[in-house]
């Protein structure tokens, strides 16, 4: 019974792709619609080549957006996870601050199209969401000052190695699983995004 009502929507979903439109209009989805037609599908592959061109930009979204996401949330929080960082407290409450409020979706359109220019741009598709991931840069920190020992940080310290060394060589091999999962959910939020399109 869970299964049926799991997939009943994708049945829906499916079966009112093969419906004719004015069946659609005039009864709307149905399970077993009254009359079948194929127009959704000869409008879809009318020009194939605008499916390819759309999931390529959707596929160079994701990939940028999560490639710079993840730097991005990884300085950023590894960054936090200092302990002697000069205003830390004060950064990872601006951080926190975000995650409760926002200013909006028609000020942040303005700020993006008049202020930043980016309207009818790949960098309106990668920019906005860039500023949205404050919950997994709070995870990563999380992570960096519980399952990351301050010994081996220190060790590498002693070695002569700076900040940066420190999270290449030591930090990011021992945080693999973590960043994997992030750059995961990452990825998800740009490929799933309609908003900014």
């Amino acid at each position: 019974l869970l299964v049926i009502i799991c997939l009943f929507p994708f049945v829906i979903m499916i079966m009112s792709s093969f419906t004719a439109e004015e069946t659609l209009i005039a009864n709307g989805f149905s399970a077993f619609p009254k009359k079948f037609g194929i127009e959704a599908y000869a409008y879809l592959f009318k020009d194939p080549m605008m499916i390819i061109r759309s999931y390529g930009v959707t596929i160079l979204v994701t990939v940028i957006g999560t490639a710079l996401g993840l730097i991005i949330s990884t300085f950023l929080a590894y960054g936090l996870s200092i302990k002697k960082l000069p205003f830390r407290r004060i950064i990872a409450f601006y951080l926190f601050f975000t995650m409760l409020f926002n200013g909006g979706t028609v000020p942040s359109y303005m700020i993006w199209t008049q202020i930043f220019h980016i309207k009818n741009t790949l960098g309106a598709l990668i920019f906005p969401r860039l500023l949205v991931f404050a919950f997994y840069v709070i995870v990563m920190r999380t992570y960096f000052q519980t399952n990351i020992p301050e010994e081996i940080k220190e060790a590498a310290k002693i070695d002569g190695a700076g900040e940066f060394k420190i999270l290449k060589d030591v930090v990011l091999p021992m945080a693999v699983p973590m960043i994997v999962t992030i750059g995961l959910m990452i990825g998800i939020s740009y490929w799933n995004d309609w908003i900014n399109g």
